[in-house]
Formats: C-alpha cells, structure tokens, sequence
C-alpha cells in the first residue's frame, strides 16, 4: 500500500508592526466596519540550521515553516508574497461567533475557481491566499487572532511513489547543471515572485519556467521524468514539503485531469545562487520527492486553520503591552478614548486640531489643575503655566495636582510643580512653568520696581503671542485684566472663568476680525468701571477662594469643552453664538454645534444658561482705544494704568502735575471715555433729584426729561 504523502503544516510568524497596523486602522479608519480587508504576507525558502557549542559542530535544527505577517509585507529577494484577507471583530464574542469553517470554505473555493480558471496558472500566489480573523483589544494592547491556510484537500489522499531525495541524487546531474538548477530556479523566483515554477532539462542543461508553459514542455516526453514541478517549499524537514505544496498538487489535480504522477522539487536553496561545485552538493537542502496525484474529489473539502503547541486547533493572543515603551502605551490609550468619538457619536471629531492647541494657563489654582487635567483628556499635549505663588496646606485638597509634599517647607512654586504633576500624569506632556507676578491695574509701580514689572510684562506679551488659546484662571478682577488686553491685541482665543460662592461664569472673548472689529465682548465689557485694586484691606474670608467645593471642576469642564467647541468649528474663535430662544433652529456646520459666548451657571437650582454680550466701545481692556494706546505707548501705557495714574481729559497721555483733592474716576476711565459717560449720568441723577424736590409736576417733569 503506498505512502500517503505528509505536509509540514505553516506558523504565523506576526510582527508586531502588523498589530500596530491594525490598531491603527480599527481606532482611526475602520471603527465599527467589520468589512474584510486585504492584508499581505510572505513565505520563505525553509533551512536547516546547525546550532554549534564550544566551537564543535553541534545538532542540526529545521526551522518551522512561517508564513510571516508585517506592517507593509513586500517579502525580500527570494520570498514568495501572497494575499491575505483580515476579518477584525469589534467584540471578542464576536470574535468567538464567527462561522470559521464557512470561512475557511469560503477562502478555499476561491482558490478552487482560480486554479479552474486559469488565473493561478499566470499567477500561482493565488493558490496561497491565506486568511486571518482577530480581535484587538485596543486597551490593554492585546490580539486575539487566529489564521488559515486553506488547503483543497485530495479525497483519496494523495501519496508518495518515490521517497524524498536530495537534490543533487535525485536529478543525477553534474555539478554544472545542478548549479543550473539552483542558479536558475532562484533567478526565476527572485524576477517573478511567483512561488511555483517548471523546470525542465534540455541538452543545454536546466531551466526555470512559468506553470503555463506546462504543454510545451511536456511534449514528447512520455516519462515526465525530464519535467519537475517546483515550488519554493518553507519546510526543512527531511522528507516533508511544505503547505503550499498541498494546493500546488490541486492545481495538478484540476488542470492536468491526465497526470497521475508527478515528480516535485521542493525548493529550499535560493540563498546559495552562485555557489557551485562540491560546496553546492554540500549545502543543497532542496528535496525531490514523488508524488502519486488522486482525481478530484466529488465535493470540496478545506482544511487549514493553525493548530497551537500542543497540535490543537485553537486561536492564539498577542500580548504587546509588555514589549512595548510605558510612555508610547500611556500616549495610545489616550489617543484611544479621543478616537472612540469617532466611530458612533461624533465622526467628525477632528481630534488631532485639539491636540494640537498650544494652550497658556493664567493662574494654577483650582480652577487652573482642572483645567489642565481636561485638557490633557482632550490629547492637548502643549501647556504652559503662569502663576506667582507657591503651594499652601490649603491648596492640595481642592487643587488636584498638588499633593502634601508640595506644601511643605514654605511650599514650592505652583507653577513649577504643577508642570511636574502633569509630567508624572502622562510623560508625553509638553508643559512648562513661568514663575510671574501679573501685573494689575491700581497696584502702583515704585521707581524701583519698574524693570521688574516691565519684564514681566513683555514675557506675558510673549506667552500670550506665542500660544493660541489663553485661559484667564485668577481669582481676582484686576489679575486678568492685562492678559485680556494682550490677547485681544494678537487675537487670540481667550477664555475667562471666574467663581462665585455657588455661581460661575465661563466665556470666550470676542476675537476681532481682520476687519479689526467683533460683536462679542470680553470680561470686563459689561463693566462701566475700570479694574481697582480688590486684593488689599481684605479679611480673611475676603482674601480665599470661597466657594462650595464641587463649583471648580465644573466651571474648568465647562470652560474646556468650550475651547474644544471653537477648535472644532469651521469658523475657530470667529464663530457665532447660537441664535437666541425662539429664534428657529439655525443649522450650524460645526460638529459641536455653535460654541455659545457666556456659560453662566448656579448650583442653587443647579440652573445653567447661555448668554450673550456685546462688545464695548468703551471697554477699558479690548476697546480700540486701549488697544491703540498700548501699541502707541508700550509699558509707558501700562505703567499709567498700575499707577492709576490722573490725566487730562481731552490729553488722557498727558499726566495732571497737581491732582484735585479727590479724584473721582481712573487713568482707564478717563481713556476710554468712562469718566465723561459717569459725569454725564451724574448729571441727569442730579436733575432728577432736584426735580423730586419740587412738587408732583417737577417730579412729573423730571421723569419726562429722563
């Protein structure tokens, strides 16, 4: 009774830049789609190895048969490429449901139709096509995965009528012609990778040629013996060929309905193109076995999913977290949460615009380590901390990134340490500390200070110009008033939140146009009154942050979202609010919807609305005039406005030598025309007053003249 004839069965070989490939594909383009896709791997001449010990020659191993799977698999000069398909489930359930064996089948009846018609025939990879089901479990960096090599199975089986032989035995060639046949069979394979091949002996010796030349040359050779059908074989067992050999023989089967026996060079050799002689003999692994070829079966019959260790039929799981750097993990689970809006609830997210934003924090309290921690959960990866204080007792339980330690010795520079805390909560942060006083408006420069305030000023200017969103975070009136001014200068988008007990509001500031004009005001545009000094002559209640503690988190959040809502607009910081209530809905493009002007909201009731407020044309820190003033006068400006410094009405730039007794409006009120808006309304209050004093009809009067 003959042989049945036995194949070495193929192992993956998965690099893990294919696994990086797929995890980006799934989270960035496939998201829920679970339609296939096409994937490439490649296969290799199979070798033995001799593994030497102390200088002596040691045992000899045989390397599995690999079919190996990479990010971009072009395979190298002697490796066969095949075509793949990728079936990636969203669930691993799903992935335990699927139909295996009906895809199997499926993958071997295409192989089936293309042998039939003709196309492996031209192209023989198509008699390897291999398939993969996964799932990738994006947060913990793991794939499960399970592949198939589907083989269209002989009904008898297949057998062997002529055991395995060496190469050099079994053609009975001279050394010339057998370096022929390798020299010739590795050219063919390198130029075509096509991994199936005929060769034939003529008088001139041997030579290499495509599958579809099968009739040509088998003409007038009875025997066949002048004629092998090769094929590049992984296998480096023995007596064994490789996987592939399983379909190559079906295409035998079903092409060449008359052959019943056929000899096959199993291709093992192509690294030793160029080496001749005894050497060759030596080296030369390629077997030439013979096989008996059964008639086609009756019905299809598909095998080939990879079996485990231990022989068993049964997935495998790629384990990456443990190979790969903390810090590239940490910046793909981040990346992970943004890209899951993607695939249901917003697709038009374009996270990457967030992430980009180089954002500049005013202040690193409460309201400045919420924020930050939100922006951060945003992918923000650049960020940079303004603030002037160092870390209280106080501090650690209502500002999230400050701990005990901080607090200690007098306490470290908040800034500084709140730079540190971001670091230690995800490395890939870019942020940065700036240990700087705000210089406010009627906080009076001495002579002695001035360099020092003027310093600090143009650093501001700078951090302002160099970033594109700024957050005004401070907890007093005054301390934004000058980072208000310099970002409507470079107009950029700025974002102000301030606290009340149980209230807060957050806003953006109108950005001007190129115009150089804006309908949407800033924080101090509904104010008639310039900024005083606040922080002095305060108890003790008056001189913390009182506010019932949950009020931080939320206005931070809400403050944040706001950004992401302008980022994520068409129109960036030139955008619109929404229209009023009972205005009709009004489509807007943005993914978001329209990013609303003033966020106000009240824990009392927990009632929140959205406002809007219009820009001031006497506003004392984005109006033209400041702005011109600034541009005009520099720190000369500025200084007047810390100094609150008195000036002539119709010469605001001109300084009053002799102050009157009791001066009763500011340098900015004075500037921007407050102080005649306030004469004006004093005026018309002193009117009333004393037509009240006069009677029913002066009263009457009175309010006619209002």
């Amino acid at each position: 009774m003959s042989e049945i004839l036995r194949f070495e069965p193929f192992s993956s070989a998965v690099e893990p830049e294919f696994w990086a490939s797929v995890a980006h594909h799934k989270l960035h383009t496939a998201r829920l789609d679970t339609a296939p896709r096409g994937v490439q791997g490649s296969f290799a001449c199979g070798r033995r190895h001799t593994v030497r010990s102390g200088g002596e020659s040691g045992q000899t191993v045989a390397v599995p048969a690999r079919l190996r799977v990479g990010a971009s698999d072009g395979g190298g000069s002697g490796d066969v490429v095949v075509g793949g398909t990728l079936h990636n489930t969203n669930t691993v359930e799903d992935f335990k449901r699927l139909d295996k064996g009906a895809l199997l089948r499926e993958a071997g009846a295409a192989v089936l139709e293309a042998i039939q018609s003709g196309k492996a025939s031209a192209d023989p990879s198509l008699l390897w096509a291999f398939v993969v089901v996964s799932f990738a479990d994006l947060k913990r960096y793991r794939f499960w995965h399970w592949f198939g090599f589907p083989a269209v199975m002989a009904d008898p089986a297949d057998t062997v009528w002529s055991a395995a032989q060496g190469i050099g035995s079994a053609v009975g060639s001279s050394d010339s012609e057998l370096e022929a046949l390798v020299g010739g069979c590795a050219r063919f394979v390198a130029e075509t990778k096509h991994g199936a091949f005929l060769a034939r002996r003529r008088s001139g010796g041997w030579q290499a040629h495509p599958l579809s030349e099968w009739d040509a040359l088998s003409a007038g050779d009875g025997s066949g013996d002048s004629v092998l059908v090769g094929f590049v074989d992984p296998s480096s067992h023995a007596s064994r060929p490789g996987w592939p050999l399983r379909n190559l023989l079906a295409w035998v089967r079903h092409q060449r309905l008359a052959t019943r026996r056929v000899r096959v060079l199993c291709f093992r050799d192509s690294g030793l193109q160029g080496v001749g002689g005894a050497e060759l003999r030596q080296r030369a692994q390629s077997v030439v076995v013979g096989v008996g070829v059964a008639p086609p079966a009756e019905a299809l019959l598909v095998s080939g999913w990879e079996r485990d260790a231990g022989g068993r039929a049964a997935p495998r799981v790629a384990d990456l977290s443990a190979s790969m750097d903390a810090e590239r993990l940490a910046a793909a689970a981040l990346d992970l949460n943004l890209q899951l809006m993607r695939w249901r609830l917003a697709p038009g997210v374009d996270v990457a615009r967030m992430a980009a934003q180089r954002v500049l924090l005013v202040g690193a309290g409460t309201l400045g380590a919420y924020a930050a921690r939100a922006l951060l959960a945003w992918g923000v990866r650049h960020m940079t901390f303004v603030d002037s204080g160092r870390v209280s007792f106080s501090n650690p339980a209502r500002q999230p990134l400050y701990d005990f330690a901080d607090s200690l010795d007098g306490g470290r520079p908040k800034a500084e340490a709140a730079a540190d805390a971001m670091r230690r909560i995800f490395p890939g942060v870019d942020a940065r500390a700036v240990a700087l006083q705000v210089p406010m408006p009627a906080h009076a420069v001495g002579p002695s200070e001035a360099a020092a305030t003027k310093a600090a000023a143009a650093e501001l200017d700078a951090l302002v110009a160099a970033h594109d969103a700024v957050f005004l975070l401070t907890d007093s009136r005054e301390s934004r008033w000058l980072p208000a001014m310099l970002g409507a200068l470079h107009r950029k988008v700025v974002v102000c939140v301030a606290l009340g007990f149980d209230s807060y509001v957050a806003m953006r500031h109108g950005v001007k146009d190129h115009s150089g004009s804006t309908s949407l005001g800033c924080y101090f545009c509904n104010d008639v009154v310039a900024p005083v000094d606040s922080l002095s002559d305060r108890s003790l209640d008056q001189q913390c942050t009182v506010t019932r503690p949950g009020l931080a988190p939320i206005a931070a959040g809400t403050a944040v979202e706001l950004l992401a809502s302008l980022v994520q607009h068409p129109l960036g910081g030139l955008a619109p609010p929404p229209p009023p209530a009972g205005d009709g809905d009004v489509a807007d493009p943005a993914v978001f919807g329209a990013p609303p002007h003033q966020i106000r909201g009240y824990l009392a009731g927990f009632r929140q609305h959205a406002i809007v407020g219009q820009a001031y044309d006497r506003c004392t820190a984005c109006s033209d005039v400041i702005l011109a003033a600034y541009r005009q006068h520099g720190f000369d400006f500025l200084l007047r406005v810390f100094n609150n410094t008195l000036v002539h009405e119709d010469a605001p730039h001109t300084p009053i030598t002799q102050p009157p007794a009791s001066p009763d409006y500011s340098y900015l009120e004075t500037l921007t025309g407050l102080a005649a808006l306030h004469r004006q309304t004093d005026d018309i209050m002193a009117d009333i007053e004393w037509s009240e004093d006069g009677g029913d009809e002066a009263s009457d009067g009175g309010f006619e003249h209002l």
